[in-house]
């Protein structure tokens, strides 16, 4: 009797064990199945990084200048789609948001791609809180609508640009006899150095899809301002930095 009591006992423990095991199993599962499909990616990031001056002097016959010293890193996101043989991930919409910056003198805006690694500085679409794109259908409509907006193509065909300043110096007085080249080695003439400079920036990118899917993807930079013997320091700077971040 009491073996037949054992022998039923270690069933049921084995049955548990088996039933548990199977539990699990479907649980995983479960899980990977709620677990969306990647379908983009984060392949490349074009980095350009110089310095620059706004003259507060508005009497030219000052035996010197006042300058508002800044470093700026001109910055192209490229997004790829990891399934291009459908629409369904084409972007309807782009956001860019919870910026977050270390310091106060720090600032980050849209950059119209065709001013990417020049010197105008244009203060329009800085990105206090979000930053949301208008999505257009091709290249056709580049003509009308231009890059002096937001815009990003629905296939991902142009890159997301950035531009990232960073004010050094508010007030940096020189002599007006003085030559100065308006490029990164005004760092140096600041008695700066590449320590001296913010490298890192993060924020949010928000992709929705035409099939209604949204995604967020937390984006963390950290500019290059060196590599080898080449740096900001000896005028500009300019790097093209491979990623596979998929979501």
């Amino acid at each position: 009797m009491k073996k037949k009591l054992y022998f039923f006992i270690f069933f049921i423990v084995i049955i548990g064990i088996v039933l548990g095991f199977l539990l699990i199993k479907a649980n995983d599962r479960k899980d990977n199945n709620l677990k969306e499909k990647e379908e983009f990616a984060i392949s490349k990031i074009h980095y350009y990084s110089t310095a620059n001056a706004i003259s507060n002097s508005t009497n030219y016959q000052n035996p010197e200048w006042n300058l508002k010293v800044y470093q700026y890193t001109d910055i192209a996101i490229y997004i790829d789609r990891l399934e291009e043989a459908g629409s369904k991930n084409y972007i309807s919409s782009l956001e860019i948001s919870n910026v977050k910056l270390n310091k106060e003198n720090e600032e980050v805006y849209y950059l119209n791609p065709m001013l990417f690694g020049k010197s105008t500085l244009n203060l329009d679409f800085k990105l206090d809180k979000n930053l949301d794109y208008n999505i257009i259908n091709s290249k056709n409509s580049e003509n009308e609508q231009g890059y002096n907006i937001p815009i990003f193509f629905q296939d991902c065909s142009n890159p997301i640009t950035l531009r990232f300043v960073n004010y050094l110096n508010d007030n940096y007085k020189v002599s007006s006899e003085n030559s100065l080249i308006y490029n990164g080695s005004l760092i140096s003439e600041l008695g700066l150095d590449i320590d001296d400079l913010e490298k890192n920036l993060e924020f949010d990118l928000t992709i929705t899809t035409k099939d209604g899917k949204k995604r967020v993807q937390k984006v963390e930079l950290e500019i290059p301002f060196e590599k080898g013997n080449k740096s900001i320091l000896d005028g500009d700077f300019e790097l093209q930095v491979k990623q596979d971040i998929k979501f």
